[in-house]
């Protein structure tokens, strides 16, 4: 065991000296650009998909996430349907693309070590979209007040040239427990080994808790 320790501390002392030698991409030390949808779906069309349950079980659907509020929805015959997501850990389209379930709403996984991974979890920058659109009212797509509400599907796709302004959230699923990546929740997982290294990776200013490949540096931290 003590043997493993200090193997991990010593991956984690390397990264640290590369991160100093040469930074990370510049994504990390520059405002990131903001994405934009054209849809109010993250596919255009909705896509086969294995909807995992409890108890190991799983139900196959025609389904999408909606990115008004990153909720699972399905195709019911030619009804757009919000799914309830009790009971439900994730789903995978095309068995390839996995999400996983932070509250109520599906965030993609985006990286993995052992039992953990990383979340990104893309809505719709509600905010900007009323500083763009002046204030107005929001486009009758966004209307879900309740749960397994049709949608109308007529408005799919918006007409601005520009799509939609989206925002990323992410979170790590540690071992079955989601946490938002941010330095305050993180450090209370640490192990006391733990801390000096990732003090040191927290002064690096080519480092961000808004920047993907920083955070998938934080793995290597993870129990």
């Amino acid at each position: 065991m003590k043997k493993k320790v200090l193997s991990k501390m010593a991956r984690l002392l390397t990264y640290l000296f590369l991160l100093f030698t040469t930074g990370l991409p510049a994504a990390a030390q520059q405002a990131q650009q903001l994405k934009r949808s054209k849809t109010v779906f993250v596919f255009p069309e909705f896509q086969d998909a294995k909807i995992k349950q409890s108890f190991g079980r799983f139900a196959k659907a025609k389904a999408n996430i909606f990115l008004k509020d990153g909720s699972l929805c399905y195709m019911d015959g030619d009804k757009v349907m919000k799914a309830y997501t009790e009971g439900i850990f994730g789903v995978v389209f095309n068995d390839t693309i996995e999400y996983m379930k932070v509250d109520s709403a599906m965030a993609r996984v985006v990286a993995r070590k052992d039992y953990n991974t990383l979340l990104r979890l893309t809505t719709v920058d509600m905010a900007r979209y009323r500083e763009e659109t002046e204030g107005g009212a929001n486009l009758p797509f966004f209307e879900i007040s309740e749960m397994r509400l049709f949608l109308h599907t007529d408005s799919e796709t918006t007409d601005e040239d520009t799509g939609l302004p989206l925002q990323d959230k992410y979170f790590f699923n540690v071992r079955g427990t989601v946490i938002p990546a941010n330095e305050s929740s993180f450090k209370k997982i640490l192990k006391p080994e733990q801390r000096q290294p990732f003090k040191v990776l927290m002064q690096n200013h080519f480092w961000s808790w808004k920047d993907e490949e920083s955070l998938k540096m934080l793995l290597d931290f993870l129990p």
